[in-house]
């Protein structure tokens, strides 16, 4: 496994080399750092394709939900139809026993609604927005930037090492590699460019680890919670219901 570097790491790398780049060890860790993003963009990906399934997992589940609803809704007009005619057929007890039937699973259905409108708000629009926002440009845009970077200082390492090499022979001397604290100065425009990136990569990670670690965690307690009073109210009515069905049984018996 690449060796990688930690934020705190190279916070304390990037400090050392504003203080003393002829002397720091920043230019050793750079490949380090390099490997540190790839190892990322591998975590993110996999994220992204986690996220994208369950982005799709949650679309469904509230598209069966809605249809769920949209039955509930037919069931509970057939059946006050069923009573309409039970009135008007003379049977009166039959007609009203399918009435409050009726009543009962319409007191079942707004609460079945106002958990859906969570699941929407909450997890779907969510997902949606993580997955076609942030996460979108994980597959090879987002380390764009620092790849664009590392690329100038290469270039730029190469052409001051060959510089160094020229001078060096022109002086009947062989260089055999080029340190580099000894041009540090020299290449200070490109490796700080590279901080910089590798920097903003960081924080673009942070932002994103936290959408879909903390923020989405917070949003599903919210759709829980929306979750725990929908089922507390389906058991109270469905007491009174269980009452109503005893009543009605004796009734019915009768």
């Amino acid at each position: 496994m690449p060796e990688c570097v930690s934020v705190s790491e190279f916070v304390q790398e990037v400090q050392e080399d504003w203080s003393s780049p002829t002397t720091s060890s920043f230019t050793s860790k750079m490949i380090n750092c390099r490997n540190t993003i790839y190892l990322l963009e591998e975590a993110l990906d996999s994220d992204r394709l986690v996220l994208q399934k369950m982005k799709k997992a949650a679309k469904a589940k509230y598209a069966s939900g809605q249809d769920h609803v949209s039955h509930l809704e037919h069931y509970i007009n057939s059946m006050e139809k069923l009573a309409v005619n039970c009135h008007s057929n003379g049977e009166t007890e039959v007609g009203s026993a399918f009435c409050h039937l009726a009543d009962f699973s319409k007191e079942l259905l707004s609460p079945m609604k106002n958990l859906l409108k969570s699941m929407l708000h909450n997890i779907n629009f969510f997902l949606d927005s993580l997955v076609k926002g942030d996460l979108r440009e994980v597959k090879g845009d987002l380390k764009k930037p620092f790849e664009r970077s590392w690329r100038d200082y290469e270039n730029r390492f190469k052409q001051v090492e060959k510089e160094k090499r020229e001078l060096a022979r022109q002086y009947g001397m062989v260089r055999s590699e080029v340190s580099g604290g000894e041009i540090a100065e020299e290449l200070e425009k490109e490796r700080r460019s590279f901080q910089l990136s590798m920097c903003e990569y960081l924080i673009k990670v942070n932002e994103i680890k936290t959408k879909r670690g903390v923020d989405l965690l917070q949003n599903l307690i919210k759709h829980y919670h929306s979750q725990n009073n929908f089922l507390q109210e389906c058991v109270s009515t469905t007491q009174r219901l269980k009452q109503y069905m005893e009543e009605l049984n004796v009734v019915l018996n009768t």
